[in-house]
């Protein structure tokens, strides 16, 4: 199936455009970034209370959320346990645990009437959050290596650089747009990354692979043309692929409930840009490159 037929769309040739709109994005978000510091960060990284309460009756997570928008304490997550959901999780900044349960124990509360036992209080102290978040870039890092490895013996160096520097770009992006606006960096959010990290070079590679069979078909060494061409060729395939992984998505963020809400908008984010990144970065930077340093492409 073919949504575009005969497409002839000079992505190449906007590159530069490309380069400016995610240079802009980009170091915004980083930015903004730096200067939040730890507010980036939910409890898993930066360690923070945890409360685990039980109520004698049935209770929705969306009330406890609605609870403690009013207190004003910062980062805040709401886990229910079990199938009755009677009891729940709730992760905080450090110091708040004590004013969370007096707020529910209030009159004010959403909950006011139900009652409920506190079955744990604990501190997740900072140098687990330290490990967690060694933990995370490691994992981070051994499969970006990976990766590249495959690729280079797949196709070539060059184009596992390629890969590598577009899937580079669509984390910084994320991460940039989350930055911007004011979502926290949790463990869900990490598993959403790597997740976006294997759509993108999938996406990425199915490009290369057309690009390499055009090479062999035409013996050509107008790479810009025939980039260009290969891109196009696979251009509905791209499209469809992101339409379809996006829906699935678009259902899981608007139904999936809170807990599903920051992993999903990750996957919202990262789909699109995956799909961005492999037809105007990935190609892009090959290109450039075979600009300032001359290469035949194996076939």
């Amino acid at each position: 199936m073919e949504l575009i037929k005969n497409a002839h769309f000079d992505f190449l040739g906007k590159r530069k455009i490309a380069y400016i709109f995610s240079c802009a994005v980009i170091i915004w978000g980083m930015v903004v970034f730096g200067l939040r510091g730890k507010e980036n960060f939910g409890v898993d990284f930066i360690g923070g209370d945890m409360l685990n309460i039980e109520f004698g009756e049935t209770v929705s997570a969306a009330e406890i959320r609605e609870d403690l928008k009013n207190l004003n304490i910062g980062y805040y997550s709401v886990q229910a346990l079990g199938t009755e959901v009677r009891e729940f999780i709730i992760k905080s900044a450090p110091g708040t645990s004590g004013r969370i349960i007096e707020f529910l124990e209030g009159e004010q509360a959403g909950t006011a009437g139900k009652s409920f036992t506190v079955k744990g209080e604990s501190f997740v102290a900072a140098s687990m959050s330290v490990s967690l978040r060694k933990r995370a870039l490691y994992a981070f890092l051994a499969g970006i290596i990976g990766i590249l490895l495959y690729l280079t013996m797949r196709f070539e160096f060059r184009f596992a650089v390629g890969a590598t520097l577009a899937i580079f770009h669509d984390m910084l992006f994320v991460v940039a747009i989350l930055t911007l606006t004011k979502k926290q960096i949790d463990a869900s959010v990490i598993a959403a990354l790597l997740t976006v990290a294997g759509y993108s070079v999938n996406d990425t590679v199915v490009i290369f692979d057309r690009i390499r069979e055009n090479i062999r078909k035409t013996r050509s060494t107008d790479y810009a043309v025939i980039f260009n061409e290969s891109i196009n060729e696979t251009l509905s395939r791209t499209i469809l692929t992101a339409l379809t992984t996006m829906f699935v998505v678009f259902l899981l963020f608007f139904v999936g409930g809170e807990a599903l809400h920051v992993f999903s908008l990750v996957l919202l984010i990262g789909i699109g840009i995956g799909t961005y990144s492999s037809t105007f970065v990935a190609s892009a930077v090959l290109i450039d490159w075979h600009k300032l340093s001359p290469h035949k492409f194996k076939v």
